[in-house]
């Protein structure tokens, strides 16, 4: 009899604490649900801000400079001189500065560039490898600028020097080597891909601001993938020339570049992108002049004005 007591009192317990298990969970899940319900009610801050800038949450407030009112006066003071054309954007922000901004120029070196990227564009297609090899013709060797035609005949080189030996050290050589193994089509793709047709016409000649879509394109990625856009950037980084643009930047500055220059046709230019920690900024110049000395300075005094600005510049309260 007291085994049947003990027993059913054993159960009864068992029951009890059943019961009390099945009440905390059904509390736990009501909990739970309540809180998922008011986290998924309150908006995301992407919904919330849907109309933004998905990119601004890359940079800090402090970086989203919008007023250069006072560096626009400052560099509108040189487009007195309609030989010389200017175009600043702030990457950040797109905020921009164009002086002269219809002038144009013949754009020497600069062709390079295009030119690399549509090698490049051959690689990203699966037609070319970066250790793919060209041969060095009678016909490509030019001692314009450059030691590439220093080397003999039938030597071969793969598509990485030749890039590399065309943006860095603007080899002529090298540039009609890739010029040579690339198709008239495959140069027009680049024009229509970044809206510069212009470059390869006739007189040849283009304005500041329209060079700059390269940059731009670069930049973002937007024609080439991002790991082309990439070691594109890197290799114009290592360019060693440290006069132009790079001349009003402090030592060790990041500049990704292409420089042009012909006393033949009187021009000096400088294009490219300055990285600015947190702050860069695409600044192409272009000058028309018989004294290469009065470019460099105007070009020193261009970049260190614009540098000084945005490196100095602070939101006011």
């Amino acid at each position: 009899m007291k085994n049947i007591m003990a027993n059913q009192s054993l159960k009864d317990l068992l029951k009890y604490k059943l019961v009390w298990v099945i009440i905390f969970l059904i509390i736990t899940n009501l909990v739970a649900i309540f809180f998922i319900f008011r986290i998924n009610s309150q908006p995301s801050s992407e919904n919330f801000y849907s109309f933004l800038n998905p990119a601004r949450k890359y940079f800090h407030q402090e970086d989203a400079i919008v007023d250069i009112q006072p560096l626009r006066d400052e560099l509108n003071k040189l487009g007195i001189n309609p030989n010389i054309s200017i175009y600043f954007e702030y990457l950040n922000t797109g905020a921009n500065i164009s002086v002269n901004k219809d002038a144009e120029f013949f754009p020497a070196s600069l062709l390079k560039l295009p030119v690399a990227l549509a090698a490049v564009k051959k690689i990203q297609d699966g037609q070319w490898q970066w250790n793919n090899e060209l041969v060095l013709m009678r016909s490509d060797k030019d001692e314009g600028f450059g030691d590439l035609y220093k080397q003999e005949i039938g030597t071969r080189l793969t598509i990485e020097q030749l890039v590399t030996l065309s943006l860095v050290k603007s080899d002529n050589t090298a540039y009609r080597i890739l010029l040579r193994n690339i198709d008239p089509a495959e140069v027009e793709r680049v024009q229509r891909g970044l809206g510069i047709e212009e470059l390869f016409f006739d007189d040849g000649d283009i304005s500041a601001k329209r060079y700059s879509v390269i940059f731009r394109s670069l930049y973002n990625s937007s024609f080439l993938s991002e790991v082309n856009s990439q070691k594109i950037l890197s290799i114009m980084a290592q360019v060693g020339f440290t006069d132009y643009l790079a001349s009003g930047l402090p030592k060790n500055t990041l500049f990704s570049h292409k420089i042009g220059a012909s006393s033949e046709k009187g021009v000096y230019l400088d294009s490219g992108i300055v990285y600015l920690k947190n702050r860069p900024y695409l600044l192409t110049v272009m000058m028309r002049t018989s004294d290469e000395a009065e470019a460099r300075e105007i070009m020193k005094r261009t970049s260190s004005a614009i540098y000084d600005y945005i490196s100095n510049y602070s939101i006011k309260e």
